[in-house]
C-alpha cells in the first residue's frame, strides 16, 4: 500500500581500484581479467559506476510500481514465485545477468543458473491499525471519518498509499489516504489484536497496514557449471534471444515451473527465501492473467471482456497493495491469478491484442475497480457490502438473469427470497453457459468440530442465524450462539466464508449466498453438523465470468458484456 521506505539500507562500500561495482562480490580474483561464469571479461568492461548506488536501486523496488517501456507501454513488476528455497533460470539463447538493472554491470552465460540466498535477514516492518480509508480526492469522507474517530478519543496518523502515473499523457491517481491509529506496532499480531479490541468497542470493521522500515537482505549466490557470482540483495536476469525465460522455483521439495516474458529480478523474501518478480510489458503479463482466469474455449467476446476487466483492475491496483514487497502486483487471486505465459493460447493472445490499451473508467474519468468472480448465483453484489469502502456506481449489484427470468430477490434479499431462488429453476446467464454447474447450485455439510476450529470458538455452536444479507442474497453478517449462551458475530462476505472453513475443497463454501440448517444433535445438545445449501462461487462483485460465457454464446459482444456487469462506465483506450 504505502510504498515509501522508512529508511534506506546502505549496501555498498567504496568502489574498488579496478572500478568494479561493489554490488557484485566475485569469488575469483579481480585484476586485469575476470573469469566469471566461463566468460573472460576485461576489467574495463565493469568500470562504469552505478550512479544511483545499489542501496537506492534496492529501495526503489519498494517504491516504483510502474514504469514505461521504450514504446510507452506500461511495464509492471509482478511476483510470480514467492518464498522459494532456490531458483533455476535458463533461456534458449542464453542469459544476461545484470547487477544494476540497466546493463551497466552485465554478465552473459549459456545454460541454466542456480540462485540461492545466504546470510538472509528479514525485513523490519512497521504495522498500523487502519481506522478508515478513502481516495485522496474524497475529502468529505475523510473529514467525516477523522472527526468521528477524534470524537471517540483516538489520535490519528495519516498514511498515504497508492501512486500516480501517466500513460500517453493521461494521468492516473490510485492514491488512498489511510487514517490510522497513531501508534506503531512491531508485529502484525499486536496490530491485529488492537484492531480486534477496537472492533469490539466501536462495532467497526477495521484493517491493519504495514510499511517497510528496512527491507530484507541477503547475499544472492548464482552458480552455473563454470563459475559463481555473488550479489547483495538483487539481480536481474533476461533472455539474450527472443525466447521465454524458463524459471523453476523449489520450496520444501516442491517444484513450480514458469515460462515468463521479458525479464525477472530475484530478491530476498521476508521469510529467508527468494522472490521472483517478472518485469514485462503489461500486455504480455495480461496474456498469462487471462489464460489463468478464464476457459480457453470461451467465445471471443468473453476473452475480450476478461482482458479489458483484468487490464483495468491491474492498473487500478498499481501502488495500492504490497507495500512491504518489492513488486506492485502478486499472481494470486488477491491481485490477479497469473501462472506465466506457458498456458497462453493463440486465441487468448489475440483477445489481448484486439483490446490493447482498453480500460473502463467512470463518469469522472477514473479507473474503476474491475472485480470479477466465477459465478454470481443469479445476482451480483454491491462492493461496499463485501469490502469496507465507499459505494461505487460501477459496482452495483444487479440481477444476472436471462431475458424474462424471474428474480426472487427483486423485493429484497430475505431468507424466504433466497429459499425461493435456490428452490426455483436456475435462469442465470451462468447456468445458460452449460459450465460450472457445481458452482451454480451446491450443497455441503460441515462438522461442528470443523466450524469450531475454523471460527476459533471455545464452545460448540448451538444456533447459526444470518442477520444481514446483501442485495445478491449473500450473507453479510451472521450471529453464532454457543452452547454456553455466548454470542459471536461474523461480518463480511469473505470473513464469513473463512470463519466457516473457507472455499477450498469439496466441502468448501463457494459463496456466502446460502441457507444453513442444523444436523442431528450431539451429546452436548448442539448440532453435530451444519448443512449449507447455496448458489454461486466467489464474492459476487463485478463480472460473473461464467455468465460472460453465456452472454457471449447468446451473441453479446465484449462491450455489452462489460456494461451489463459494470454500471455507468466508458471503455476507453489509454495507450
Amino acid at each position: 500500500m504505502d510504498r515509501e521506505l522508512g529508511s534506506a539500507r546502505t549496501v555498498l562500500d567504496k568502489p574498488d581500484p579496478c572500478g568494479h561495482s561493489p554490488a557484485l562480490d566475485r569469488v575469483v580474483p579481480m585484476r586485469v581479467l575476470l573469469l566469471l561464469l566461463g566468460i573472460l571479461l576485461p576489467c574495463s568492461a565493469l568500470a562504469q559506476g552505478d550512479p544511483l548506488g545499489h542501496s537506492d536501486r534496492t529501495a526503489s523496488l519498494y517504491r516504483d510500481v510502474l514504469r514505461l517501456g521504450a514504446d510507452g507501454d506500461p511495464l509492471v513488476p509482478l511476483s510470480v514465485l514467492s518464498n522459494q528455497d532456490r531458483v533455476e533460470i535458463s533461456a534458449p539463447g542464453g542469459l544476461r545477468i545484470l547487477g544494476t538493472g540497466d546493463g551497466q554491470v552485465e554478465f552473459r552465460v549459456q545454460g541454466a543458473v542456480d540462485v540461492q540466498a545466504q546470510d538472509a535477514k528479514p525485513a523490519i516492518l512497521q504495522h498500523y491499525v487502519v481506522l478508515a480509508q478513502a481516495p485522496d480526492w474524497d475529502f468529505d469522507v475523510l473529514r467525516q471519518k477523522r472527526t468521528l474517530w477524534k470524537e471517540r478519543g483516538l489520535a490519528i496518523k495519516t498514511v498515504t498509499s497508492g501512486a500516480t502515473y501517466s500513460l500517453k499523457g493521461r494521468s492516473f491517481d490510485t492514491r488512498q489516504t489511510l487514517l490510522c491509529l497513531d501508534a506503531i506496532f512491531a508485529d502484525h499480531a499486536a496490530a491485529e489484536s488492537t484492531a480486534q479490541g477496537l472492533e469490539q468497542q466501536f462495532g467497526e470493521d477495521l484493517q491493519t497496514h504495514a510499511m517497510v522500515g528496512q527491507p530484507p537482505s541477503a547475499t544472492l549466490v548464482v552458480k552455473s557449471g563454470s563459475g559463481e557470482v555473488r550479489a547483495a540483495d538483487v539481480l536481474w536476469f533476461e533472455s539474450m534471444g527472443k525466447g521465454m525465460l524458463h524459471v523453476v522455483g523449489t520450496r520444501k521439495g516442491q517444484r513450480v515451473e514458469r515460462e515468463l516474458p521479458g525479464r525477472v529480478y530475484v530478491v530476498p523474501s521476508n521469510d529467508h527465501g527468494l522472490e521472483v518478480v517478472s518485469e514485462a510489458a503489461l500486455e504480455q503479463i495480461l496474456e498469462g492473467v487471462v489464460a489463468s482466469e478464464i476457459f480457453h474455449s470461451a467465445p471471443e467476446a468473453t476473452l475480450r471482456a476478461q482482458a479489458v476487466a483484468a487490464r483495468t483492475d491491474m492498473l487500478a491496483k498499481v501502488g495500492t497493495r504490497h507495500a512491504t514487497d518489492p513488486f506492485a502486483i502478486c499472481s494470486e487471486v488477491h491481485c490477479q491469478a497469473y501462472t506465466g505465459a506457458g498456458k497462453v493460447s493463440a486465441r487468448i493472445a489475440q483477445a489481448v491484442q484486439d483490446t490493447r490499451g482498453l480500460v473502463m473508467v467512470n463518469v469522472e474519468g477514473r479507473l474503476i475497480d474491475a472485480y470479477y468472480h466465477a459465478v454470481s448465483g443469479g445476482h451480483t453484489e454491491n462492493n461496499e457490502l463485501v469490502w469496507p469502502g465507499r459505494p461505487q456506481e460501477a459496482l452495483r449489484g444487479v440481477a444476472d438473469l436471462l431475458p424474462g427470468g424471474k428474480d426472487p430477490l427483486a423485493a429484497g434479499a430475505t431468507d424466504e427470497a433466497v429459499a425461493a431462488l435456490l428452490a426455483g429453476k436456475d435462469e442465470s446467464w451462468a447456468a445458460s453457459s452449460g459450465l460450472n454447474g457445481e458452482a451454480c447450485r451446491w450443497r455441503t455439510e460441515k462438522s461442528a468440530a470443523d466450524i469450531r476450529e475454523s471460527a476459533q470458538l471455545a464452545k460448540s455452536v448451538q444456533s447459526m442465524r444470518v442477520t444481514q444479507r446483501g442485495v445478491s442474497g449473500r450473507a453479510i453478517e451472521i450471529e453464532l450462539t454457543l452452547v454456553d449462551g455466548k454470542k459471536k458475530k461474523l461480518s463480511g462476505e469473505l470473513h464469513i466464508r473463512k470463519a466457516l472453513g473457507g472455499s477450498a475443497g469439496p466441502k468448501g463454501l463457494r459463496s456466502s449466498l446460502f441457507l444453513v440448517k442444523p444436523g442431528p444433535l450431539g451429546a452436548d445438545g448442539a448440532p453435530q453438523s451444519w448443512i449449507f445449501t447455496g448458489a454461486g462461487f466467489g464474492h459476487g462483485v463485478g463480472m460473473d465470468q461464467t455468465g460472460a460465457f453465456g452472454r457471449a454464446k447468446a451473441g453479446q459482444d465484449f462491450q455489452q458484456i462489460l456494461q451489463a456487469y459494470y454500471k455507468a462506465v466508458k471503455i476507453e483506450k489509454v495507450y
